[in-house]
């Protein structure tokens, strides 16, 4: 009896502490429903102390489809993942340029809601942010 007992706790502690959701993936899943099968438009970017302004204007666009693959206004299409990173979500893109070149780039995810995305990379240690929206 004491024996069936050890057993019956074991039995329901390895039942609770195995149903642990992975936080990362269901992170990396609501980021990919809220980024997908949308246009995002290029408002904004900064870079250190330099910014420019495209409010208004016939700019860069990115578009990230269901299937994850993705085009934009350059005429690069690929593929794209999020992945998350030390807790930072990030978008992966492996895509090929109009020119038929590779061209493989990564961004963090700053902010992600569902009219407005903050995307940002870091090249020679200097750090660019690019804030898209959704046109109407």
């Amino acid at each position: 009896m004491k024996n069936l007992r050890k057993l019956t706790i074991l039995f329901l502690a390895c039942i609770l502490f195995s149903c642990k959701k992975d936080e990362n993936t269901i992170n990396a899943e609501i980021a990919y429903s809220m980024l997908s099968d949308k246009t995002w438009f290029l408002d904004y970017k900064q870079t250190g102390t330099e910014s420019k302004n495209y409010v208004g204007q016939s700019t860069y666009f990115i578009n990230f489809l269901n299937d994850r693959t993705t085009k934009d206004s350059d005429g690069t299409k690929g593929s794209f993942a999020i992945l998350s990173s030390n807790g930072q979500l990030q978008i992966s893109v492996n895509a090929t340029t109009i020119n038929g070149n590779p061209l493989i780039y990564t961004y963090q995810i700053e902010s992600i809601g569902a009219n407005n995305l903050i995307l940002s990379f870091v090249v020679n240690g200097q750090t660019t942010k690019m804030y898209f929206s959704l046109k109407k």
